[in-house]
């Protein structure tokens, strides 16, 4: 449950985040960061929400993991079989052409874009090098809002 919410909440690929370990958790002035290892082996950071911050460290509390130790001690296929089996179990269909663990940094990507309204802090926060990517996103959610504002019109006739 923790690694979904990690993989939705930080728009992170699954190679990132089953690398997550307690000492890549950054307390900055303005809130929560991550330290991952990305695509093409960078390292960067991505920012996180506080109430997940503390439920993953009490997780690692409780199970005693170390400081340098991995949070998720679970490989790729192991996490698209346990997402493959949720999306199973839940009667949902994962969008066409995107993986059922990618589908989550998708839709996080959404989310994000939706509350903050600012393509460039998602593009950062997805890691994207070109804002072209990024567009795809706002694509989907420049359409659910362009519905809702039409479905909010009454011509009162």
């Amino acid at each position: 449950k923790l690694l979904i919410r990690l993989i939705f909440d930080g728009c992170l690929r699954v190679s990132e985040a089953i690398t997550i370990r307690p000492q890549d958790f950054v307390q900055t002035p303005d809130g929560w960061q991550i330290r991952v290892f990305g695509k093409g082996k960078k390292r960067s950071v991505v920012a996180i929400s506080t109430s997940l911050v503390a439920q993953l460290q009490a997780y690692a509390y409780r199970k005693q993991i170390v400081h340098d130790a991995r949070m998720f001690p679970v490989n790729r296929t192991r996490v698209h079989q346990i997402m493959q089996k949720a999306f199973d179990d839940s009667g949902l269909s994962k969008p066409d052409h995107v993986g059922a663990v990618h589908v989550l940094r998708h839709s996080g990507a959404l989310e994000r874009l939706r509350r903050t309204g600012n393509p460039k802090a998602v593009q950062d926060q997805l890691r994207h090098n070109s804002a072209q990517m990024t567009i795809r996103y706002m694509k989907t959610l420049s359409h659910q809002e362009s519905m809702k504002i039409q479905q909010g019109i009454d011509l009162q006739w």
